[in-house]
């Protein structure tokens, strides 16, 4: 993925120097830094610094920023980093940018007297400290987060030495920087950083689901909820809940803690959102089920009424959140027959909506199938839409996939060459197996499947069975690059096929969470169990370019598996934690690199991870619901004793 748009620091004809991200902007003085979020002007400055210090511009880009104005044209200059010099004796201050989002570095000369630097902030609700020694602004129903200082040396070697520090809060809110021993003959660079975290909530039930991000890094969300005051912007699609439990799809801007768009979306019944995909230029698309006769359809639909009211029904929606009002509705349609369906996963390719799921219907619209009749049960099924189209021409493909028993897509994903992968769980000893297969027979009580589906000649492809003698369900599907597929899920099983280069080989006990690397070709190439001895399910999953595997879902394990840099070592006390995980399958067994982190996301009462996304620094996002404050102490306040809530963080891996 591509790093986020880079900050340009500029000086304009009066000679003061300015940056710009997306959603807020910096103007530098002499006196202090504004920093514009939103409609909020938070005011960043030195109290007893020298206002003599110079900008010097450092590391220009090679393109000019350029600006028309009426009929006239300017160029200015455009600069990677700003340096104050001497704001205190021997202390620069440094501003740049960092994945598109801005921080600043003190550089104190050898001699120098960091004691001497002082922070302020103007205009957030309140600057206090929490429990980790972060500098924690609130602002509105969101906060910016100065993490708790990293203060370091360079030796002539080029090695980085840490240096003991922490904040320091006056009752005026003015923060000092402690710093412990260091060699005072050397150089010593004081790094704040800035996180994010809020709550995602009106006065009802709400959690959220699923989420992605963009180039620019905003943040997508998606989730369900019974309130009625769930902030939704003015450009909404739509601006109320229309009854009972309605959808809502957010767009977010954690540097500027503001929300960009926010719309409800559904009918007079119960709507759910299951899954969500974002493509590269912020546009949505999300699956899942509705009850309602009147969910919200475009004009070009594939069904634009309900199948069978009274039913439940699949259905697919396509949001551009740069549209405002009703424009807003690319498109939108239900999917299924006059029986049942349910909408789990979605991918989107080359302009292309696929969305997997299941259906108890048999008259399910099909195009060019694999299997073109239900079997039995549910039946999973692929369907393929390319939304520049209208009606049934807006349909390119759709297939059942199904034996004698119970067979639930749960998502879905398309590589290069326009194949289509589902995986998700099959209750049928004759579930169709194809090609290479890791395991060509059913095991019992519900095995992962795995296909491939070729939708052009209507052909499968591949397909195999995954599992033990219990219950086996993949909920998440990755291709890598190299063209294999990774699942992750959950297993009843004590018996699930593990690898001899495993993270983990022992069964928990009573249900673990899985990562399965699966080459079509040369069969199982990964596979390990994750949890401890009480039960976890992993709901979301992404990699990065290195080859590591991020999940993501619940545990209610006492002995959760957590690395030494976790957010939460331990459970709170609730009977189920979130968790996030990151392992790297090509570490050797029993390597304590394997697991590159592992931390519990908790509070007191409950709490579910549904969504997780990565950054292209290594920043990691969650989301889903929680039952109480499940933020460290000083980040918010506990306000969800009778409630359950949404809720996003985004944090890098210490």
């Amino acid at each position: 993925m591509a790093s986020a748009t880079p900050i340009r620091f500029e000086s304009n004809p009066a000679g003061e120097w300015r940056a710009r991200g997306l959603g807020y902007s910096f103007l530098f003085t002499a006196e202090e830094a504004h920093l514009r979020v939103g409609d909020r002007t938070i005011g960043l400055s030195f109290p007893g610094s020298s206002h003599a210090g110079k900008f010097e511009p450092a590391d220009k880009f090679p393109a000019p920023t350029n600006y028309f104005i009426g009929k006239s044209y300017a160029s200015v200059a455009a600069y990677a980093r700003l340096r104050r010099t001497a704001i205190y004796p021997g202390i620069n201050v440094v501003y740049y940018g960092n994945g598109g989002e801005m921080e600043y570095d003190f550089e104190i000369a050898p001699g120098a007297d960091p004691s001497r630097i002082r922070i302020k902030f103007e205009g957030a609700d309140a600057v206090t400290l929490n429990d980790r020694g972060d500098v924690v602004l609130t602002l509105g129903g969101g906060e910016l987060v100065q993490r708790a200082p990293v203060v370091y040396q360079k030796r002539a070697a080029g090695e980085v030495v840490k240096v003991d520090s922490r904040y320091r809060i006056a009752k005026d809110g003015t923060v000092r920087v402690a710093v412990g021993n260091y060699d005072r003959a050397g150089t010593l660079v004081v790094d704040p950083a800035i996180a994010y975290t809020a709550y995602l909530t009106g006065s009802q039930t709400d959690w959220a689901v699923t989420m992605g991000h963009d180039q620019q890094g905003n943040i997508y969300m998606a989730g369900n909820t019974w309130s009625v005051d769930f902030p939704v912007t003015t450009d909404a699609y739509q601006a109320a809940n229309n009854g009972n439990q309605d959808i809502w799809v957010m767009k977010l801007n954690p540097a500027s803690a503001s929300i960009v768009y926010c719309t409800y979306i559904g009918g007079a019944v119960n709507d759910t959102v299951t899954a969500m995909a974002v493509d590269a230029n912020g546009v949505i698309y999300f699956t899942g089920v509705t009850a309602s006769g009147d969910y919200p359809t475009s004009a070009n639909a594939l069904q634009s009424l309900t199948p069978a009211a009274g039913n439940t029904h699949a259905f697919v929606t396509m949001l551009d959140p740069s549209q405002a009002g009703t424009n807003g509705l690319v498109y939108s349609s239900y999917i299924g027959g006059t029986n049942f369906e349910e909408g789990d996963g979605i991918a989107v390719a080359n302009g292309k909506i696929y969305v997997s799921g299941f259906t108890t219907s048999d008259d399910f619209p099909i195009v060019n199938g694999y299997q073109t009749g239900r079997v039995a049960g549910y039946d999973a099924f692929a369907v393929e839409i390319d939304p520049t189209q209208s009606g049934a021409a807006s349909q390119i493909y759709g297939t059942y996939l199904g034996g004698s028993g119970q067979d639930l897509g749960r998502a879905i994903a398309v590589d290069q060459a326009g194949n289509i992968y589902v995986a998700g769980v099959t209750y049928s000893f004759d579930f169709p197996v194809m090609g290479n297969a890791v395991q060509p027979t059913y095991a019992g009580d519900g095995d992962v499947f795995l296909v491939e589906l070729n939708p052009n000649a209507a052909t499968l492809l591949y397909s195999t069975f995954l599992g033990g003698q219990s219950t086996d369900e993949a909920k998440k599907i990755i291709i890598d690059p190299a063209g294999r597929v990774a699942l992750t899920g959950y297993t009843l099983s004590s018996d699930f096929q593990i690898t001899q280069g495993a993270y983990q080989t022992a069964f928990g006990g009573n249900g673990n969470a899985f990562l399965s690397i699966v080459d079509l070709n040369q069969g199982l190439i990964y596979s390990t169990f994750f949890g401890g001895n009480g039960g976890e399910v992993a709901y979301d999953f992404r990699r990065d370019s290195a080859g590591r595997y991020y999940m993501a879902g619940y545990t209610m394990s006492p002995n959760f598996p957590v690395t030494s840099n976790a957010l939460n070592a331990a459970s709170a006390g609730g009977s189920v934690d979130g968790f996030v995980a990151v392992i790297d399958p090509t570490q050797p067994p029993f390597s304590p690199n394997a697991l590159v982190y592992s931390s519990y996301v908790t509070g007191p009462g409950y709490q579910v991870v549904y969504g997780l996304d990565t950054g292209p620094t290594g920043t990691i996002y969650v989301s889903g619901l929680t039952t109480s404050n499940v933020f460290p102490s000083g980040y918010a306040a506990n306000q969800f004793a009778l409630k359950q809530s949404g809720f996003v963080m985004i944090f890098t891996i210490p």
